[in-house]
């Protein structure tokens, strides 16, 4: 569950950079995020401190500024590099995965005018760049990439078809997800990568890699209903097997698993499948240099 909350947080940032009509596009869950054409930027300054706040995961994002609330290094490398499954990241020494930090951090003056006028993806890149240059420099970061064959999901089109309704061109914005949390998804203006990529690390999806197979290249909206995994709801779908099964009295969860609604309420299906996925594999780290 731990997986799938800092996955919400990084979501939640990308929902609110969205409605600020700043967004970014998503790249295919395999795809790692690494600078093009010389050294990652870097942000002017930053602050690092130990986290007491003892809650979820949270980042921010506005005018120039970047925050991460109760973040582990391991949650910092996943943002930075676009990690979109744990399957994705060898695992390092225990505190990368225990101990959580707070991250102030900011642009230079002169840079913020041409940082304004970058895409929205460009610009959320931006920032996950400098947040690689943060990890090198205050963390001693260093990491090397390898490729292994993974179990990784592909989203296909079911038998009968797909049951998302593509966005009026007058209505096209930016990509929308918003909910989820709690299966309760809303999606406005979304393409099926940009989907594959919420899907994957997901509990529900076992945690792997989720790679778009649809062939569907449109955006699209639609809602999605389903019981999260480990809910009050799913126990008690647990459960009602158990009782059925000698006999007693049956309590209904109120909706399907996701795999199902996928399927029934989409018409996509997740196809178990390997594939040759992108690992990042920490070779150093060391406790945050002092601010």
């Amino acid at each position: 569950m731990k997986t799938d909350r800092a996955k919400a947080a990084v979501y939640v940032l990308l929902v609110a950079i969205a409605t600020a009509g700043r967004a970014r596009a998503q790249q295919t869950g395999t795809q790692l995020l690494r600078p093009v054409g010389g050294p990652a930027p870097a942000f002017e300054v930053a602050t690092i401190k130990p986290s007491h706040d003892g809650g979820t995961t949270n980042y921010g994002v506005a005018e120039g500024r970047f925050s991460a609330d109760n973040a582990t290094v391991a949650e910092l490398i996943k943002l930075a590099y676009n990690v979109q499954s744990s399957d994705q990241l060898q695992k390092g020494p225990d505190w990368t995965n225990s101990a959580r930090f707070d991250v102030n951090a900011k642009i230079a003056d002169a840079d913020a005018a041409a940082f304004a006028k970058l895409a929205p993806t460009e610009r959320f890149d931006r920032y996950r760049l400098m947040v690689q240059s943060l990890l090198a420099d205050r963390f001693k970061l260093k990491l090397s990439t390898r490729e292994k064959v993974l179990p990784v999901y592909a989203l296909v089109v079911a038998g009968n078809g797909p049951k998302v309704t593509a966005t009026a061109p007058e209505k096209q914005h930016l990509p929308w997800l918003w909910g989820g949390s709690k299966g309760d998804l809303h999606a406005a203006s979304v393409s099926m990568d940009f989907f594959a990529g919420w899907l994957s690390g997901m509990t529900d999806a076992g945690g792997h890699v989720v790679v778009n197979k649809t062939g569907l290249n449109g955006i699209y909206d639609f809602e999605l209903k389903w019981t999260p995994m480990g809910s009050p709801a799913a126990v008690s779908a647990e459960s009602n097997a158990n009782t059925q099964a000698t006999g007693g009295h049956a309590i209904d969860a109120t909706e399907p698993s996701l795999l199902t609604a996928l399927q029934e309420q989409l018409g996509l299906k997740l196809k178990a499948q390997k594939s040759p996925v992108e690992v990042l594999v920490i070779d150093h780290v060391e406790q945050p240099s002092p601010n």
